[in-house]
């Protein structure tokens, strides 16, 4: 075999590696939650095959499932187009919870009662109310130097507790709980899926992710990848750095907050406490486990609303607390960051034979 051969072999044997790693990845991390579940005399089987009946054994569960890629997409997107630019938005949540509010103050003002409009500029108010709070840390950042991760990450408490505020004051409807008045039904995103909560939102989501992926083929999103692979070479070439960053947070920002103007729209109708069950933290694992791809991110996004919903029947039916899911998502974590390793240790060694081997035939 001559070296031509072996280098060319290269890339299709990395591509095979990339391919299954995170596969068995997943798969561990499934071995080690039966491994929990059985340490605490749960039937293993029966356990995991609830899971997957509760997402999958009904037309509902089902719905269920795509009700919360919806959310899951819209912010694993919002975070990966940060992550694109070498920003890390840690803030999807209180962009989430912004996006929210800017969805309910349409669907219960006059206008929110006009067919047709009404949901355009809920979903339109919505995505401005994410973009307006993640341009909060983009400007600090850019005029003052502030890490975006610190930022970010405390603006969440800043827009989870500026919701509660509102709820228990200006915008609590008559009654004991915190909640916002109910917004017109001309707001409210249609259902598509009869027997379940499945709403056009679905379609918002797809098309979410088609943009995302064609913006890396315009010219703003090939600016946005250069700054995010080499900054000073980006600086170099003429490209502004602070656009760059501003226009990332901007869709960033906004397509959390279309996460938010969702909920309101498609599944609550109205605005609650607690109205994300930490989709924007979610997010940053889905990001990094769709490598910023958003197809990828569409793929684990949906995975991970399975693990979602049938830890939500494990519960129900086996009193296993809904936490579990969040211990295979932290395990699928762990365990793909570790096959990454393991790729990048085949790489070293791959190349360090081709070496071997170039020396050896130049001698």
């Amino acid at each position: 075999m001559s070296l031509v051969t072996t280098f060319s072999q290269i890339p299709k044997k990395m591509r095979d590696v990339r391919t299954y790693v995170p596969f068995a990845s997943a798969s561990l991390a499934f071995v080690v939650g039966a491994v929990i579940l059985d340490s605490t005399d749960i039937d293993v089987g029966r356990a995991y095959t609830i899971m997957f009946r509760g997402a999958f054994g009904s037309i509902f569960g089902i719905g269920d499932v795509l009700v919360k890629t919806i959310s899951l997409v819209l912010t694993g997107l919002a975070v990966s187009v940060a992550f694109k630019c070498r920003q890390w938005n840690i803030g999807a949540e209180g962009q989430l919870y912004m996006g929210a509010l800017g969805g309910t103050l349409v669907g219960i003002s006059l206008v929110g009662a006009v067919p047709g409009l009404a949901i355009f500029l809920v979903l339109l108010l919505s995505f401005a109310f994410g973009s307006l709070f993640a341009l909060v840390p983009a400007i600090l950042k850019v005029k003052f130097g502030v890490n975006e991760v610190i930022s970010t990450v405390l603006l969440n408490f800043v827009a989870i507790l500026f919701i509660s505020y509102l709820l228990h004051g200006p915008l609590k409807a008559p009654g004991f709980n915190p909640y916002s008045p109910e917004i017109h039904e001309a707001s409210e995103m249609p259902i598509v899926l009869p027997g379940t909560r499945l709403h056009a939102g679905i379609f918002v989501a797809v098309a979410a992710t088609v943009g995302v992926y064609y913006l890396w083929k315009t010219k703003i999103g090939f600016e946005i990848k250069s700054v995010g692979a080499n900054n000073n070479a980006a600086r170099y070439a003429g490209m502004n750095i602070t656009k760059s960053t501003l226009v990332t947070f901007v869709i960033s920002g906004g397509l959390a907050g279309l996460a938010g103007g969702l909920l309101v729209s498609g599944v609550q109708h109205f605005l609650i406490e607690g109205i994300s069950p930490g989709y924007g933290f979610i997010a940053v694992i889905i990001a990094l486990l769709g490598r910023q791809h958003p197809i990828g991110v569409a793929v684990v996004a949906f995975f991970f609303s399975v693990l979602m919903t049938g830890s939500e029947t494990m519960y129900r039916s086996l009193s296993i607390p809904t936490a579990f899911a969040m211990t295979l998502q932290a395990l699928v974590l762990v365990f793909v960051l570790v096959g990454q390793l393991f790729i990048i240790w085949l790489n070293k060694r791959q190349t360090r034979r081709l070496d071997q081997k170039e020396k050896w035939l130049a001698k």
